[in-house]
């Protein structure tokens, strides 16, 4: 399994489109690509200032099949502009331990 997570700092005005787009995706993401088991976006309590998504894919193919979309990249160039600055992402190689 490969997992992705990524930290995203809207500007103040755009968090909430920020928020409302990649919440888009918490669907239309796991339906459109296959491998993607997981699409979680969440939004730090504490002053809400981070935006942070949690991925699980069956394997890195199947992330990089999505990250080179046309779908990613029309995320990215509707979120990138309400962004702080750069995403900040970290990728792992994992072993699902549960159900």
């Amino acid at each position: 399994m490969f997992t992705a997570r990524v930290i995203v700092e809207p500007t103040p005005e755009g968090r909430d489109r920020v928020v409302e787009l990649l919440t888009a995706e918490t669907e239309s993401v796991p339906e459109a690509f296959a491998g993607c088991e997981l699409f979680v976006v969440s939004v730090e309590s504490a002053g809400a200032e981070r935006v942070v998504l949690a991925e699980e894919w069956s394997s890195r193919d199947d992330f990089e099949r999505y990250t080179s979309s046309d779908q990613f990249a029309a995320t990215m160039a509707a979120v990138g502009p309400l962004l702080a600055g750069p995403p900040s992402s970290a990728y792992y190689e994992a072993e699902r331990v549960g159900p």
